[in-house]
């Protein structure tokens, strides 16, 4: 089946912009660098997305829902602190090494939408918290301030992803899922 036009030059728009934010930065594209290169008009462009704003917070959006809706479902499907946490962190390398992109530009407009996206669509953070906690009240791992230990794990894990887009780490990161879940489990045991 043939994509609608509209849909595809949609398509196209974003995964420009994607390639565009992670290159050159989001405050470094301009909305006019985005409709070049993605081969359409500017009118097109404001007939998707009426700023470069609405854009990246529609991107920011979709990736960040899409991800808490997967990271959810990874988490019910486990049962201990000790699945869980290397399900999830194996989902999110995954991610990252079928879809560079979008995990780059994610994690690069959170601190700029964060504050602006809606928690009804879900946080992988606030998952994160949660599982941490839930293991802290059944005694799987000492008790501790679930925020500070999940700050922690999520520092962990994106240190792991800017060594990746930064060259330092080959190959896949799904790879590194394992040796990073048991390194975040040792921190929360200690």
């Amino acid at each position: 089946m043939i994509a609608p036009r509209g849909l595809d030059t949609r398509e196209r728009i974003e995964r420009t912009a994607l390639r565009l934010f992670v290159e050159q930065g989001i405050e470094e594209t301009s909305i006019r660098d985005i409709a070049m290169a993605a081969g359409v008009s500017l009118g097109a462009m404001y007939n998707h997305y009426v700023s470069k704003e609405a854009l990246t917070m529609s991107l920011f959006s979709t990736h960040m829902a899409a991800a808490s809706r997967e990271l959810r479902h990874v988490a019910r499907e486990h049962h201990a602190l000790q699945e869980k946490l290397p399900a999830m962190i194996h989902y999110l390398f995954e991610e990252f090494d079928r879809d560079w992109l979008k995990v780059s530009f994610v994690f690069m407009a959170r601190h700029q939408h964060l504050r602006q996206f809606r928690a009804a669509l879900g946080n992988p953070y606030i998952l994160f918290r949660t599982v941490i906690a839930d293991a802290i009240r059944r005694g799987e791992i000492p008790r501790q301030d679930p925020e500070l230990v999940t700050a922690l794990v999520a520092g962990a894990m994106t240190t792991v992803f800017d060594a990746k887009i930064l060259g330092r780490l080959k190959g896949d990161l799904a790879t590194l899922a394992r040796p990073t879940a048991a390194a975040c489990l040792r921190m929360l045991r200690a």
